[in-house]
């Protein structure tokens, strides 16, 4: 069971910091490039769609990587460190998400694209300031997460 669960966790975990990245990397600059209202037309229903799925998935993984803290006890040294820290930034991740880019991502997935409300480009450029601040918590807290995976995964000999 732990190796299904070590698996399933790094998917998880892997797919969704993966996905932050993209967003960061990729399509938030193609975004910028755009002129003002092709840009509030796609950021809206972005915005919408990105802020109901990603509260699932970032559970999701959070909820997996307490299970393989549990699975890989004693978090007080070695493999168990590295997941419980692992998590503890994942938690920390989260809570910066809520408090900081959850607020702004509402405003842009409310707005209307032809008429968006003023300044709603500063949003869109403080969101994406912070996004990289999260994207870089997300991949320490993965690099953590799988550093401790894969010393806690005994791979029998023969």
């Amino acid at each position: 069971m732990t190796i299904a669960l070590d698996v399933i966790t790094a998917t998880v975990a892997g797919m969704m910091v993966g996905n932050e990245f993209a967003v960061a990397a990729f399509v938030h600059p193609q975004l910028q490039r755009l002129d003002e209202r092709a840009h509030a037309q796609i950021a809206a229903p972005l915005a919408a769609v990105l802020g109901k799925v990603m509260p699932l998935w970032y559970g999701l993984a959070f909820a997996l990587i307490l299970g393989t803290v549990f699975e890989h006890r004693p978090v007080s040294t070695g493999p168990g460190l590295l997941l419980a820290s692992a998590a503890a930034l994942w938690a920390a991740t989260i809570l910066f998400t809520v408090t900081l880019l959850v607020p702004i991502n509402n405003r842009i997935a409310k707005l209307k694209p032809e008429q968006p409300h003023e300044g709603w480009l500063r949003d869109r450029a403080r969101w994406d300031q912070l996004h990289r601040i999260r994207v870089a918590l997300l991949i320490v807290a993965l690099l953590l997460l799988l550093t401790g995976l894969f010393r806690g995964t005994a791979i029998p000999s023969s």
